[in-house]
C-alpha cells in the first residue's frame, strides 16, 4: 500500500514538472513576442501620417521610444535622445515601400497594428485617396476602427511633429479629443471601415474628421518670455469628400447642423442670443445681444420625404431636451414664459445651424453628404428606382423644411442668478 502511494506521488510530481516546462515555454513567448516578432526589435506605431510629394508617398510614422532604447536611438531624430518619441520617415511609390523604406534608417521594424489614428495631408486628400488605402484594408497591421483625419491646410508629418497635451504623444492626444466627440457636437469621429461603408451607400458621400495647427497664447510667464504663443492641435470642423477626394470643409458650427441632421448628436452645447421680451409691461426676459447656453441631453432627429406634383421636398424634424447651463443677462429662470421664450430662440438657433449645413451641402458642394438619398430609398422605394441615378443631379435642387421643438427640462443649480439684485 505505501509503495503504490509512493508511486502516484512520484507520478503526480513529474506531471506537475511538465506542466511547468510547457506553460513557461508557451507562456513566455507570448510576453515577448507580438505576432512572431519580438517586443525589443518591434517599433510601436501610436500614429502614421501620410502625404504625396513629388509624385511620391511619404509616411510618417510616431513610435514609442522605450526608455532602455532612448540613450541608443537617435537615428531618427535629431533631437535630444531622450525623448519618449520619434518620428521616422519613409518615401516610395505604395505605402508598403514608403514603410519598408523606413527600415533602411530606422533600426526596429515599423508595427502598425497600436496605431489609431491615420492623419491624411490635405494635398493628398485632394488628389483622392482611394488607391493608397488599399494597403490597409489587405495588410493584417492596420487595425479597421482607427480614426481617419484630414490635415487642414497642412502636410500629415506638419500635425504629427507638434508637441501638444500634458507631454502626451501627438497620436494619443488626437485620439482623445476625437473620443470627446459626446461632449462636443463640433466635430466628427468616424473609423476606416466606416468611410468604407460610404462607398456602399445607394447615395451618400462621406464627411470625415479634420484637425489643424492653431497657435494659442502661452500662459506660463517664464516660457512665455522666450515663446509667446505655443502650438495646438484643433479638430472642430469636418472634411466633405467626393466618393475619394476632398471637396471643402464644413465649419464648426456647420458641424453641429450636420450631426443634428444625420442623428449623431450625443451632447454638447447649443449658444444663442437671449432675445427680448416683456409681458405687460414688465422684462420678462433678457436683453438682445446677451447670450444664453443650453446643454443637450437629448436629441432625435426624423426625416420625411413628400412627392408633390414630381417635386421632392425633405422634412428634418428634431426633439431637443435640455439643460439651462449658462445666463449672461439677469433672468428669473423660475418663470415659466421666460423659459418658454428661451426654449422658442434655442429652437430657432439649431434651426439656422441645421439649414445653413444643408444650403452649403445643395449650393456650395452640389452633393448629398446626408444620407437624404437612402431616405428617398427607404421611403419611397419605387421613385428610387426611376430617379437613383440621377440623385446627384436631383438633391441640389430639393426643397426642405427644418422643425425643430426643444424640452427645457432642467434650469440647473439655481433657478435666479445673482445678477437680478445688481443695481446698475
Amino acid at each position: 500500500m505505501k509503495e503504490m502511494m509512493k508511486t502516484n506521488k512520484t507520478i503526480n510530481k513529474l506531471i506537475i514538472v511538465i506542466y511547468l516546462v510547457i506553460s513557461s515555454t508557451f507562456l513566455s513567448s507570448c510576453v515577448t513576442e507580438i505576432g512572431g516578432k519580438e517586443i525589443d526589435r518591434i517599433a510601436i506605431v501610436t500614429l502614421l501620417g501620410i502625404d504625396i510629394e513629388d509624385g511620391k508617398v511619404v509616411v510618417t510614422c510616431e513610435v514609442v521610444n522605450p526608455p532602455s532604447s532612448a540613450n541608443s536611438n537617435n537615428s531618427a531624430s535629431s533631437n535630444s535622445s531622450s525623448q519618449s518619441f520619434v518620428y521616422p520617415q519613409g518615401k516610395g511609390d505604395t505605402v508598403r515601400e514608403a514603410i519598408n523604406d523606413i527600415n533602411l534608417h530606422f533600426d526596429k521594424k515599423i508595427f502598425l497594428s497600436h496605431s489609431n489614428l491615420l492623419i491624411i495631408g490635405e494635398e493628398l486628400a485632394k488628389r483622392g485617396i482611394t488607391d493608397l488605402m488599399d494597403f490597409f484594408m489587405r495588410d493584417n497591421e492596420p487595425r479597421e476602427d482607427m480614426y481617419v483625419v484630414v490635415a487642414k491646410g497642412a502636410k500629415a508629418y506638419d500635425i504629427i511633429g507638434v508637441k501638444v497635451g500634458a507631454g502626451k504623444a501627438t497620436g494619443n492626444y488626437l485620439y482623445d479629443i476625437l473620443n470627446n466627440f459626446p461632449y462636443n457636437a463640433k466635430s466628427i469621429n468616424i473609423s476606416f471601415a466606416e468611410i468604407y461603408r460610404y462607398f456602399y451607400d445607394v447615395s451618400n458621400e462621406p464627411v470625415i474628421g479634420v484637425v489643424q495647427i492653431k497657435e494659442v497664447k502661452q500662459f506660463d510667464v517664464e516660457i512665455q518670455k522666450k515663446e509667446p504663443t505655443i502650438k495646438v492641435l484643433d479638430v472642430s470642423g469636418g472634411a466633405a469628400l467626393k466618393r475619394d477626394y476632398l471637396l471643402g470643409y464644413f465649419t464648426a458650427d456647420e458641424m453641429i447642423g450636420f450631426n443634428f441632421i444625420v442623428s449623431k448628436i450625443r451632447g454638447g452645447s447649443i449658444v444663442f442670443r437671449t432675445p427680448d421680451g416683456s409681458k405687460e409691461g414688465v422684462s420678462i426676459i433678457g436683453e438682445d445681444g446677451k447670450f444664453t447656453t443650453v446643454n443637450i441631453i437629448k436629441s432625435k432627429t426624423k426625416r420625411h420625404i413628400s412627392v408633390k406634383d414630381g417635386e421632392i421636398h425633405l422634412s428634418v424634424n428634431v426633439k431637443l431636451r435640455v439643460e439651462l447651463n449658462e445666463l449672461n443677462q439677469a433672468i428669473n429662470a423660475s418663470n415659466p414664459e421666460t423659459i418658454s421664450r428661451i426654449e422658442e430662440a434655442c429652437s430657432k438657433k439649431v434651426k439656422e445651424l441645421i439649414s445653413a449645413t444643408l444650403d452649403k451641402g445643395q449650393k456650395e458642394f452640389k452633393q448629398d453628404n446626408f444620407s437624404t438619398g437612402v431616405v428617398v430609398h427607404q421611403q419611397h422605394p419605387k421613385l428610387w428606382k426611376e430617379i437613383g441615378k440621377n440623385w446627384e443631379e436631383i438633391f441640389p435642387e430639393i426643397s426642405y423644411d427644418v422643425n425643430v421643438e426643444t424640452t427645457m427640462v432642467k434650469s440647473g443649480l439655481i433657478n435666479t442668478p445673482a445678477n437680478v439684485r445688481k443695481r446698475r
